[in-house]
């Protein structure tokens, strides 16, 4: 199947909002210009987290090319299989990517490079394969109370 960078973003996106749903968790896909720089956004009683999309087709790709300064609070890198039936998903908070990401490339724009090669992945970035947890928030005792109560209320 011919690669399609626009397609392999689209479905990388929809890949990471379904993980996040069956999680239970409120998250939504941005649409247009007025999120740039981020791509999921995750919405609790206490907080908004923005979540940044990169899909790379593995593993015939083996780097995620970007600027990853701002506008995201996490990053997930979606490596999308085609072939086999699993994608598999690395989850990062934005403040450890500056060690895991290559120097600013000058001839680039300052966009740098994360490696997902079969030996950064054994080693680098293994603790972030299916790293969900991060991003979904713990129960609150209100919600648990709520729900508590709610039970007791309709019997």
């Amino acid at each position: 199947m011919k690669s399609n960078r626009s397609v392999s973003a689209a479905i990388g996106e929809y890949l990471v909002l379904g993980e996040l749903l069956k999680r239970n968790v409120e998250a939504y896909l941005a649409h247009g210009e007025t999120q740039k720089g981020w791509d999921v956004v995750i919405v609790t009683n206490e907080s908004t987290k923005r979540v940044q999309v990169k899909t790379i087709d593995w593993p015939n790709q083996l780097a995620v090319n970007g600027n990853f300064s701002d506008g995201f609070d996490y990053l997930v890198v979606v490596l999308l299989d085609r072939v086999k039936p699993r994608s598999r998903f690395f989850v990062f908070a934005h403040v450890e990517l500056d060690a895991l990401l290559s120097a600013p490339n000058e001839l680039r724009a300052g966009k740098r490079t994360l490696t997902m090669s079969q030996k950064s992945m054994d080693s680098r970035v293994k603790l972030h394969e299916d790293n969900w947890k991060i991003l979904v928030p713990p129960p609150t005792e209100s919600k648990q109370e709520i729900l508590h109560t709610g039970e007791n209320s309709e019997t």
